[in-house]
């Protein structure tokens, strides 16, 4: 054979796929594919090797955890969490702030709400709405002084 082999060939060979029996008679005879097929090899072994540095000690992380565990060897931390001391600060802002409030005098030329009487009000607005001129209409007719004569005319 003439042709030495392609890589797809040559990395069939070394992960163990079946290849034809010339190719895999040429790889053997080759001096350049046997090479190729080593260097190849090597690669992978290397390329393993730091793959292996890279995974993280599993047991290590295991036995860190358990050991922050409480019960068996663990022990618990008695310092509060990280946002305890924020919120007992926000917690203690707001209780101030309401109770500032709370003693601030209040405008007496301002009534509370509560105070308003609601029949007053009432009485305001039927008294506003019983009188039929409404303040607009003269502009649109002169001669109209109420709403009924605005209407009884037959304008619309």
């Amino acid at each position: 054979m003439t042709i030495h082999l392609r890589p797809e060939e040559i990395e069939a060979a070394i992960a163990g796929l079946e290849i034809d029996d010339e190719a895999r008679k040429h790889l053997e005879s080759c001096v350049l594919c046997h090479a190729e097929a080593a260097e190849f090899e090597e690669l992978m072994e290397v390329r393993r090797a730091e793959m292996a540095e890279e995974e993280p000690d599993w047991e290590a992380a295991k036995a860190e955890v358990m050991a922050r565990l409480p019960g068996e060897g663990g022990t618990v931390s008695t310092r509060g969490s990280r946002w305890s001391r924020p919120v007992l600060a926000l917690a203690a802002a707001l209780v101030v702030a309401v109770g500032i409030g709370a003693l601030l005098p209040r405008d007496p030329a301002i009534p509370p709400f509560d105070d308003v009487a609601v029949e007053e009000i009432l009485a305001e607005m039927d008294e506003l709405l019983s009188d039929d001129s409404i303040p607009g209409f003269e502009l649109i007719d002169p001669e109209t002084d109420d709403l009924e004569t605005y209407f009884d005319n037959g304008a619309s």
